[in-house]
């Protein structure tokens, strides 16, 4: 009776773990103290995902029979001698927690595998689903077999039916949560129309609304509450092959600024960018840092997510940027990709360099170096549809922060690689950033690399009088000043130039210096025009314009491409100005003849191949191009999980 009684309580710890998950899963963030249901939820996940846990599961597959006959051998038990039981001094002692009948956990064990594999996204196809008696689900689902196809049609039924972009965000994240096999048939055969919806521009909605959205696994949450085990937070990620973590602290968001904990929305989006372009879903991590928020709107919210405090700016943050560094590649691997993602300007600087200066810690930053490349690339692509000469441009850059400094930086290296002086590139680059046009008089008010770039000029805060005292070529806004470019700054350029390039990059479409019609319009049909946000085609006096979508979805995924299959360990400048002119070279005349300088977003797979062959014959040259672009192309179609219906 004792081994027995044993038994029973061995089956209630077990029990109340997984009940604590299931409430986890059911009511998101809303749940108590995780070691008070007599087991820690993450150690409970945790424990076993190197054997092949389910992630309706709380322990192994393998230790399910177990379980489950200690909750029949506990069942067997209790209604054996009531009295017997009664006068027990042990028995009297098991709480009543400990006799409560099978939590749906449980039962969900007990009726099987086709239960838990309906409810596991990774397994779930619908009514797409063959070999029903085999798999266990016959009866669970309708009677009804269709193709993929047809449960494609359902879910585009669905989407059809929601009036928002932001009502189709919720609706399609819904269907990733449920049939991740149909979601990503979906992405990759409408990127064009599903991007602008899982990605910029309603991704930055969602982030703002994130605290509405109902809580389930996107990513892994890592706050400063726990400092000391992120290496167990990241063992409880049920991926086992991660080539690529998205690790944002949600500071800045596009152009909204410090959205804190919300911020998972925009690791998950470029996640989703990834996966669109090859990279297998399973191979990526988006990781949120929450420390804080100084968002004052947020912290007064009572469905906001993350901790209610202000951001920490200790060194305590530093340490816990170490410690998930270390834990995912202590985890997966020291070739995994460390791709940061929406930091605070200043912030995004220093922690990039940090890592880069790390020991062989694989790392980028998409704002700053994937900008920087998807900028550059458009003003080749422009200066090319125009016959002119790169090195004889001159580029204004309104706004000083990660995303134009990079780009900067960006141009003066292509500048150089066509023989120009780093001495004599840089004169041909200018910022202009809160306070005006960024002059040497201005020095001791200036960031470092702010100061790198400092013209010897006189202090100017009208933008329209700097473009007249430097009659630039090129205006490249990344301010997130809506409306900036207005009629007259845009008839200034067109009056300067007989072709002006004028790039309206911040992002949503709500911050954008102007809109496409504007620029066409204000400049008579002469703008080279492109956007951080997809606009609408243009019909301006019979001639159709595409304005040209300026988006870093063009080049991180064939940077990471380029990185998992050649092995490198550094990602260097040189990768990203070698993705900007393969990118600036598939634009063709007949992109050309519409005013594009990116390839349509429905290329973005294909491209992405193409420009990663480009990036990794740079990286190992002794390797031929077409070598590079089997491999690639072999990488891809070996992690294409979604084919076929198995």
């Amino acid at each position: 009776m004792a081994s027995a009684v044993a038994s029973v309580a061995v089956c209630a710890r077990v029990r109340r773990g997984c009940d604590a998950f299931d409430r986890a899963r059911a009511f998101g963030v809303a749940r108590a103290s995780r070691e008070d249901d007599g087991r820690d939820m993450d150690t409970a996940v945790t424990r076993g995902r190197d054997d092949d846990v389910d992630d309706d599961d709380v322990v192994p597959r393998r230790d399910r029979r177990a379980m489950l006959a200690l909750v029949a051998s506990a069942t067997t038990v209790a209604s054996m001698g009531a009295d017997q039981s009664r006068a027990s001094p042990v028995r009297s002692s098991t709480r009543a927690a400990d006799r409560a009948p099978p939590t749906n956990a449980v039962r969900r064990a007990a009726c099987g595998p086709g239960y838990a594999s309906l409810r596991d996204a990774s397994a779930y196809r619908g009514l797409a689903t063959n070999d029903r008696r085999g798999k266990g689900v016959d009866g669970l689902i309708p009677a009804g077999e269709v193709g993929e196809e047809v449960e494609i049609a359902r879910a585009n039924a669905a989407l059809a039916q929601c009036e928002t972009p932001f009502e189709k965000y919720k609706q399609l994240v819904a269907l990733q949560m449920t049939d991740e096999s149909t979601f990503y048939r979906m992405l990759r055969s409408q990127t064009e129309t599903l991007l602008p919806i899982l990605y910029t521009p309603t991704v930055g909605e969602a982030c703002v609304k994130f605290g509405t959205l109902v809580q389930r696994p996107m990513g892994l949450w890592v706050s400063s509450n726990d400092a000391g085990n992120v290496k167990q937070l990241i063992r409880n990620w049920p991926a086992t092959d991660v080539k690529i973590a998205v690790i944002t602290d949600g500071e800045r968001i596009l152009g909204l600024g410090d959205q804190g904990a919300n911020g998972m929305g925009i690791s998950a989006g470029k996640s989703m960018v990834y996966a669109a372009c090859g990279v297998p879903p399973s191979a990526l991590l988006p990781i949120q840092v929450d420390t804080g928020t100084n968002n004052q709107t947020l912290l007064d919210d009572p469905l906001y997510i993350g901790l209610k405090q202000k951001r920490d700016r200790t060194k305590a943050y530093d340490a816990l940027l170490d410690e998930i560094v270390v834990a995912v590649r202590s985890r997966y691997g020291q070739k995994t990709i460390i791709h940061w993602e929406d930091f605070a300007p200043k912030n995004a600087f220093r922690v990039l360099r940090r890592f880069q200066q790390a020991p062989e810690v694989v790392t980028y930053n998409d704002d700053i170096q994937g900008t920087a490349a998807v900028t550059v690339s458009g003003l080749l692509a422009s200066v090319r549809s125009l016959g002119g000469d790169v090195t004889q441009q001159r580029v204004l850059f309104f706004g000083a922060g990660q995303a134009n400094i990079g780009a900067a930086e960006l141009f003066v290296s292509a500048l150089v690689q066509r023989g120009v002086s780093e001495e004599e590139a840089k004169k041909r680059v200018w910022l202009f950033d809160s306070k005006g046009l960024v002059v040497r008089s201005r020095a001791s008010q200036l960031s470092e690399d702010k100061l790198a770039y400092a013209q010897d000029a006189p202090e100017e805060s009208d933008l329209e009088r700097v473009i007249e005292l430097i009659k630039p070529t090129a205006l490249v806004g990344a301010a997130a000043v809506p409306g900036k470019f207005n009629e007259r700054v845009v008839k200034k350029m067109s009056k300067i130039n007989d072709r002006p390039i004028i790039f309206a990059l911040s992002n949503p479409t709500s911050q954008a210096e102007c809109s496409a019609e504007q620029a066409y319009a204000w400049s008579d049909g002469r703008a080279i025009f492109a956007s951080g946000t997809r606009f609408p085609p243009v019909t301006y006096r019979s001639r159709k314009f595409e304005p040209g979508f300026a988006n870093n979805a063009f080049i991180f995924p064939p940077i990471a491409l380029a990185t998992i299959v050649t092995g490198t360990i550094n990602v260097t400048p040189e990768m990203f100005l070698t993705a900007a002119e393969a990118l600036a070279e598939s634009v063709d005349d007949e992109l050309f003849s519409v005013g594009a300088v990116y390839p349509p977003v429905d290329r973005i797979a294909s491209s992405a191949r193409v420009v990663a062959a480009r990036v990794a014959h740079a990286v190992d040259p002794s390797i031929s191009l077409e070598e590079w672009t089997d491999r690639v192309d072999q990488y891809v179609r070996k992690n294409d999980l979604f084919s076929s219906v198995s």
